[in-house]
Formats: C-alpha cells, sequence, structure tokens
C-alpha cells in the first residue's frame, strides 16, 4: 500500500515538466550519420570471468573480463574490459542514497571528470533515454545522457550511459563512457546483478514493486517488504525512487526510505523515513513509544524536531494496513478509517484515512482511500494485494501499476 501523502511530497518537490514521450528522448533522425554508425556497435562473443566480493557477496561469474574489486571507505569497484576503447564501471555500495539519486549523481560526476580529463569544457547534454524496469525481484534504473564538450570546432561528443539496481545485500551502479554498446552494457550490468548471492539474506514472507506512471511515463517505483523476526514482529521495508525528466538537459531525482516495525496485529512499534531530493537530504525523522508517550526526533531541512505528541492511540503499519482491508472486505460495513504517522503533513498529528468499499470491477474489489485532498481508486485480489491504481494528488493523476509480487501480505 502507497502513503499518499509521502508520495504527494516527492512528486510536488520536483515536478516542472514530464514529457509524454518514449523511452529514447533522441532518436535517430535528430543525430548526425557518424553518432547512428556508432551508436549500434556491440560486442561480440565476450568471456565471462569470476566476479568474487565476500563482504557483499557476490560469487559467480560475469560478463566480460573483471578486474579484482578494489575496496575504498563505503564502496567496492570494478572495471569490466568488453573490448571496447573505454572499460565498464561497475560499484557496489552498501551505504547510498537511493536508486534513483545515486545514479544519477554518479553520472554528473563522471561527465565532469571527463570534461576536466579532456581539457575541454561542458558545452551541453541531453537526456537520451529513460527506462525503468524490474530484473526479477530487483528494480533497476537506467539513464543515458549526451554529452558536448569544448567550442564547435573543436568539440567532441560522449554518451554516458549508466544503470542501478537495489537489491536485498545493497546498491549495484554501472556506467559506460563510450557510443554504443548498449545492449552489451546491459547484459554486463545484468550479469553482475546475478551474481549476488542473494542466499545471505532473510527472504521476506511478502514483496511487492510497484511502477508509477504520469503522463504516460514510467517515473519510478514502490518497493515494500515485509520480513517476520524471532518474537514475531514484523520488520517493514517502504522504498519509493523517481525520476523525473525536468527538460530536455536535466532530470531530478527523489528517494525516500521508511523502515518500521509492526507488532503482529498490525500496530506499529516504531518507525523511521529519510527523503533525499537532489543529493540533499530534506528530512530524516522517526516515530516511537517513551513512557506511554509518542515521541517524534529527528531533522527537516536542517532544523532538529524533537516533540512528544498529544496523540496517545494506535498507528496502524503498513503491514496493519493490509489487515484492516482484509477486516473491512469480510465484513458488512462500507468503510473503515485507521490512523497513520508520517512526516507529511504534519508529523506531530495521526494522519486518518478512511477506506470505502465501490464495489466490484473485473471480478475484483473495488477501494477508494481518501487521505486529506488524495485519492486512491484501486482494486485487490484475494490476498488483499493491488491489482490496479489511480492516485488523484492534487491536480496529478498517477497510474500505479503492479511489476513484481511475491507471497502474501497478511500470511504470517
Amino acid at each position: 500500500m502507497i502513503k499518499p501523502s509521502s508520495l504527494a511530497c516527492l512528486l510536488a518537490a520536483s515536478l516542472v515538466v514530464v514529457p509524454a514521450t518514449a523511452k529514447d528522448y533522441l532518436t535517430s533522425e535528430f543525430l548526425p550519420e557518424w553518432f547512428n554508425a556508432s551508436l549500434v556497435k556491440e560486442a561480440k562473443s565476450l568471456p565471462r570471468t569470476r566476479v568474487y566480493l565476500p563482504a557483499f557477496p557476490i560469487n559467480a561469474t560475469g560478463l566480460g573480463t573483471w578486474s579484482e574489486a578494489q575496496a575504498d571507505d563505503d564502496y567496492w569497484y570494478f572495471t569490466v574490459d568488453i573490448g571496447s576503447e573505454t572499460p565498464v564501471e561497475c560499484w557496489a555500495f552498501q551505504d547510498y542514497d537511493g536508486l534513483a539519486n545515486s545514479l544519477v549523481n554518479m553520472m554528473k560526476y563522471s561527465i565532469n571528470n571527463v570534461s576536466a580529463n579532456a581539457n575541454k569544457a561542458l558545452e551541453s547534454q541531453y537526456n537520451f533515454s529513460l527506462d525503468i524496469s524490474t530484473l526479477g525481484n530487483v528494480p533497476v534504473f537506467s539513464y543515458d545522457i549526451l554529452y558536448n564538450l569544448g567550442e564547435s570546432d573543436e568539440r567532441v561528443s560522449g554518451l554516458m550511459k549508466g544503470m542501478s539496481a537495489e537489491s536485498a545485500n545493497g546498491l549495484q551502479v554501472c556506467l559506460h563512457n563510450e557510443i554504443g554498446y548498449r545492449d552489451t552494457f546491459k547484459d554486463v550490468f545484468t550479469s553482475f546483478v546475478n551474481a549476488v548471492d542473494k542466499t545471505a539474506k532473510v527472504h521476506p514472507f511478502f514483496l511487492a514493486i510497484n511502477g508509477l506512471i504520469m503522463e504516460d511515463e514510467l517515473i519510478g517505483v514502490v518497493s515494500e517488504k515485509f520480513s517476520k523476526d524471532a518474537d514475531g514482529d514484523v520488520e517493514i521495508v517502504e522504498t519509493t525512487s523517481i525520476i523525473l525528466p525536468v527538460d530536455a538537459s536535466t532530470v531530478s531525482p527523489t528517494d525516500s526510505k521508511v523502515k518500521s516495525w509492526s507488532h503482529a496485529d498490525g500496530t506499529l512499534i516504531n518507525t523511521f523515513e529519510f527523503t533525499v531530493e537532489d543529493k540533499e537530504l530534506t528530512s530524516s525523522m522517526g516515530v516511537s513509544k517513551s513512557e506511554g508517550k509518542w515521541v517524534i526526533e529527528g531533522e527537516i531541512h536542517g532544523q532538529t524536531v524533537t516533540s512528544e505528541l498529544s496523540y496517545d492511540g494506535v498507528f496502524v503499519s503498513n503491514f496493519g494496513v493490509y489487515l484492516e482491508t482484509e477486516k473491512l472486505a469480510n465484513s458488512d460495513k462500507d468503510s473503515l478509517s485507521y490512523n497513520t504517522w508520517s512526516v507529511d503533513p504534519d508529523p506531530t498529528q495521526p494522519a486518518t484515512t478512511v477506506i470505502r468499499k465501490k464495489g466490484q470491477k473485473n471480478g475484483l474489489l473495488q477501494l477508494l482511500a481518501e487521505f486529506q485532498n488524495h485519492k486512491i481508486e484501486y482494486t485487490v485480489d484475494d490476498n488483499f494485494i493491488m491489482e490496479e491504481a489511480v492516485m488523484k494528488i492534487g491536480p496529478l493523476n498517477i497510474d500505479v501499476i503492479p511489476m513484481y509480487v511475491s507471497g502474501k501480505p497478511t500470511d504470517l
């Protein structure tokens, strides 16, 4: 289930222009012949080599010739020879801003490095392509930038390709600074993600990844993961990552992560959430019980906030929302309400959501959730998992589509 308040603030903070174009913004008719000829180059018959990184962990074969991992303070770095002029560069992180911010900011940094090394100023850059997908149960972002360095008589052009994926073990990013080799680059990145040893992490009993669509363009993903601990409590991790095209040359990345603990009855134990917008931490705050009172602590736009809530009732967790939906579906009631906590719009007050039955649609239960001036119309299957949804946030309409589902949200 998606928190409409959090999503509204993420979108409103970043929205300028969202083009209704395809994933490739620049097509062949707008590009010179030499560029189009270079663009279709691909590597052939690449070897596979062992990619080994026990600390992540990674232990499998990757496409291309991989270097040994080079360790830094908080990441590991590889180079991959694919037989082109420049190698693919790959990183594994366990401390990072998010799926969107990490990719966009690393690409900006790399293009600036190319400019400095060539001793040519960055004259212009353009969004070349943007794609959001999943690789099994892993969300993947892909973003390419066409850039021009130097004055017109000595200008050089390049294509910086980038991909990022967030698995249970951490974040993986690969970049390649060369025109062409697009499919080869994707295949190398896929082999990098598939090389992760997934058995090292506890598997959640429920995992859902939903795509966010606005103006016919997939702009981000929301993932929700539930795991049960030895005491029977539920750990909940919800992440939202968005890349919004702002204009022809720039995008705005936003990442938000919420980590909560819930009792088995769906009531909240504690929660902490943070949001990063264009590399800046805009909020970092949580709520927990202390001596019978709810207390919030954290920062908003650099300002420290500590406050005791006047509300002393229960908050429903994300896990609990599914239990409330099940309760409504199995009752004769037409609606029910519950309180949740979120940084937005007011962390000092409970946020009340009302869910109403709207009948059947395509054989599925149709519901309407209302929160302040936000509305979500959606259908759920027999396990109360969302099948399709339309979010109305002020003047914005966002379609939500399932991209990956595993397990049942109410099955402890």
